[in-house]
């Protein structure tokens, strides 16, 4: 028991002052992601009061990074993968390289030396796929361009890392006398096992897993469903881990393996809370790394190398794409998104002091100079709109672009049509009659079954709960222009109400409840209409019977 109060106590605290530095990013203006950082500093070895561990509150935000990626890659598809492949790949090689030979250059200008130098450049090459995801999962912008080609060349980046990691000892070695071929040999086994890994799980998985979790999902327990996918996440992680790769890179590809399934939007719905917690200290952990009195010292050598930083990442990442014709907006949003150093290459930097390569000074520079790009990303997406107008009506500029005002990579979404919760019998016969209305339909269930029968009948079909805001989003309730709630049950038939009420105000609902008493409390949770199928049915037998005896109604 002893052991456990530290851990709860360290959470407890860390959690306690995330929440006053997201209040206080929030009356700032400024991500979420600000205020769990400046939380970090509070609680750090740095600043005075309470200390918080470091280690343990890491070791926790390690499992946030997992389910992180875990449901990024079931958010992704491999079609989606396949789509950007060349720019994810070609683009992200040619960003690395020219990072790594900017810091280069630069160690030499400073008068760090060449090693100094590339390892300077190795430690700022990869940006940081949480604070990417987090950034688009606060702007809704996963499903854009910009958003799927930013997390696919993070993943490529994430494994250039891995290859990095292995590299940089070598390298440093190298200096003292070990082989370019002893270094080539290490990358290779790296390469070979992660072609392995990524190829063994994909054709076992793409068949084991689906099948695993519609056994699981005809079982109907919820929390069976959880922590099955949780293994899967963590077990992959695991493997990846024991291979000698990113764990983050293992619950990427288990994630890949649901994505193609009827599972993935239920899978998101459930993962979101853990992830989002985890996340939370991801950051609160990062900020603890924070030396203020290091910052105040050398404020200017700090933004220097921010600015440094920002200015080599953007023309890196700008070089790298612009040969694929992206339209302006996507090359702006994908060259800025790619500013913030990521949390492997804190790892990288960490390598580099311990082999010597790097003075203390310059770690200390990378380290804090990394976390100044980590809080400039939400800014930095945020003028990515006006820097695309700027670059599209640049003569000189434009002419790298596709002028085209399609959006590359996003599929059509729908439009004013309809949402259809529940569908059994009655959810069948209202999204046939809307169909014949020429109304779009898309409908929602818990049951696979239903889901299946959704999609047998040409809906797009949505597997989860419909009081999740990810399974309503996964339907475009933004765009829809009426929602019919069509379960039997109160419960999740008001909070499902709710959340449309809360993610499209303008939306018409129509509500069943199965009895009368229900039906006030679905009223006013949002309901325009809500019909009692008993009231109903009682209804048109008293007109059909007086119809009958040609009595007035």
């Amino acid at each position: 028991m002893n052991h456990e109060i530290p851990l709860v106590l360290n959470v407890a605290v860390a959690l306690a002052i995330a929440v006053a530095g997201g209040f206080l990013a929030s009356w700032l203006r400024q991500s979420p992601i600000f205020g769990y950082l400046l939380a970090g500093v509070a609680i750090g070895p740095f600043t005075p009061g309470f200390v918080g561990n470091r280690e343990q509150i890491a070791l926790l935000a390690d499992v946030g990074v997992i389910f992180l990626m875990f449901g990024l890659g079931v958010a992704f598809s491999l079609k989606d993968l396949a789509r950007v492949r060349a720019i994810a790949t070609i683009g992200t090689t040619v960003q690395v390289v020219l990072t790594i030979l900017g810091g280069t250059l630069a160690g030499l200008v400073m008068g760090w030396g060449v090693l100094a130098g590339t390892v300077f450049g190795v430690a700022l090459a990869a940006s940081s796929s949480m604070v990417i995801l987090k950034t688009l999962l606060d702007r809704g912008e996963i499903a854009s361009s910009h958003g799927r080609l930013l997390l696919s060349m993070a993943i490529v980046q994430d494994l250039i890392i891995v290859v990095l990691i292995v590299v940089l000892p070598q390298l440093v070695a190298t200096q003292a006398g070990a082989t370019p071929m002893e270094v080539a040999i290490d990358v290779g086994i790296t390469i070979l096992k992660a072609t392995v890994f990524i190829g063994v799980s994909l054709a076992v998985g793409l068949r084991a897993v689906p099948f695993l979790m519609g056994h699981i999902s005809r079982m109907r327990s919820s929390e069976l469903f959880i922590v099955t996918a949780a293994v899967l996440a963590l077990g992959a992680a695991s493997v990846s881990t024991l291979l000698g790769l990113s764990p983050a890179l293992g619950a990427f590809v288990a994630g890949l393996l649901l994505s193609e399934s009827e599972f993935d939007h239920r899978v998101i719905s459930e993962v979101v809370p853990v992830r989002d917690l985890f996340a939370t200290l991801f950051f609160v952990s990062v900020g603890m790394l924070i030396d203020l009195n290091f910052i105040i010292t050398n404020w200017p050598a700090v933004l220097a190398v921010a600015a440094f930083t920002v200015l080599l990442k953007f023309a890196a990442t700008a070089i790298g794409i612009v040969p694929f014709r992206l339209t302006a907006r996507t090359a702006a949003f994908t060259a800025l998104g790619m500013i913030p150093v990521g949390e492997l290459n804190f790892v990288l930097a960490q390598i580099g002091l311990q082999t010597q390569a790097l003075s203390p000074q310059l770690y200390n520079l990378i380290l804090t100079s990394a976390l100044v790009t980590i809080v400039l990303t939400p800014s930095a997406f945020a003028i990515a709109p006006k820097v695309g107008e700027f670059m599209l009506h640049n003569r000189r500029l434009r002419r790298w672009f596709d002028t085209g005002t399609g959006a590359s990579g996003e599929g059509a979404q729908l439009e004013a049509h309809a949402i259809v919760i529940g569908y059994g019998r009655v959810g069948q016969s209202v999204a046939r009659g809307l169909r014949e209305a020429g109304i779009s339909v898309a409908v929602i269930d818990s049951r696979l079954s239903r889901v299946r029968d959704g999609v047998a009948d040409g809906l797009p079909a949505i597997y989860g709960n419909a009081f999740s805001p990810t399974v309503l989003e996964a339907a475009h309730v933004a765009n829809a222009r009426l929602a019919v709630v069509a379960l039997p049950d109160f419960a999740p038939a008001r909070a499902a109400i709710n959340q449309l009420r809360l993610l499209n105000p303008s939306v018409v609902i129509a509500a069943r409840a199965e009895q009368s008493v229900n039906e006030p409390a679905l009223r006013a949770a949002g309901a325009h209409l809500v019909i009692v199928p008993e009231l109903a049915g009682a209804t048109a037998l008293l007109h059909g019977a007086l119809d009958m005896l040609g009595a007035a109604r």
